[in-house]
């Protein structure tokens, strides 16, 4: 991961850490880092500094979120496409 990025992912955990310690609600910070258009790895990577979690914690709080279902369903659907190309059913 270049510098910027890793600053970018910094800066807005900074920033959604203060809403994170108001409500510990993870769709309410899925909403807020979509909100100021962060999305994808970054928004998971995020997810994990703001909340201190591992990797697999942060996916699930990513993908669970309603604000998140768009990215829920093209992951579904690339993992379903996976599967097919490698003989699964």
């Amino acid at each position: 991961m270049d510098v910027e990025r890793k600053a970018r992912i910094a800066d807005l955990a900074v920033a959604a850490q203060p809403m994170w310690a108001e409500n510990h609600d993870g769709n309410a910070l899925q909403d807020y880092l979509k909100g100021i258009d962060c999305n994808g790895v970054d928004a998971v990577m995020v997810t994990m500094q703001v909340v201190g979690c591992d990797l697999r914690t942060a996916q699930s709080m990513f993908f669970s979120a309603p604000c998140r279902a768009a990215e829920r369903a093209f992951h579904n659907e690339a993992m379903e496409v996976l599967k097919r190309s490698q003989g699964g059913v």
